[in-house]
């Protein structure tokens, strides 16, 4: 899987974002496409990256039925967005995370990993997850690095909503 679950705080993010649904059957085109359409525009732009690509998950895979994600490209600054794109930027929070190496069709144990390890360790979840991606697409799936994050409060302190 990969390291050990960490607690830690996480700065606010400036990201150029597009929300969409999509199938557990398609999600690895869609994604990689954002990303490529995202940054080619960035690029092409001279905008500066702050940090790795993440998606975060406002739904979860239930089959293939569509469940919605945001894709997102941190940026150093504001740029004016691509079409079909926002600039937004991400509230500081507390995130909960573990990083798992391996395929992606193997990350459902670092769900279910932090999934147990959020109540039992008094903390209560406070929005939808992020997985934050570390590797190259060239990378070979045994040794592609993603870090899975939720964002968590304190048990009985209130939630924040998105």
């Amino acid at each position: 899987m990969g390291g050990e679950v960490k607690v830690g705080r996480r700065e606010a993010a400036l990201v150029v974002a597009k929300r969409l649904p999509v199938r557990l059957s398609e999600i690895g085109g869609v994604i990689g496409g954002a990303f490529g359409e995202v940054y080619g525009y960035l690029g092409a732009r001279g905008a500066e990256s702050q940090g790795p690509p993440f998606i975060v998950y406002h739904g979860a895979p239930v089959g293939d039925d569509p469940f919605d994600i945001e894709i997102c490209a941190p940026v150093a600054r504001a740029v004016d967005p691509p079409v079909g794109w926002q600039m937004q930027e991400l509230p500081a929070g507390t995130f909960v995370t573990l990083l798992h190496i391996g395929p992606y069709d193997t990350i459902g144990s670092a769900y279910e990993t932090l999934g147990a390890w959020i109540p039992g360790h008094d903390y209560a979840v406070a929005g939808p997850p992020r997985e934050v991606y570390l590797s190259e697409p060239e990378t070979p799936p045994e040794q592609i690095r993603t870090i899975i994050e939720f964002p968590v409060v304190e048990a009985g302190a209130p939630a924040a909503t998105s």
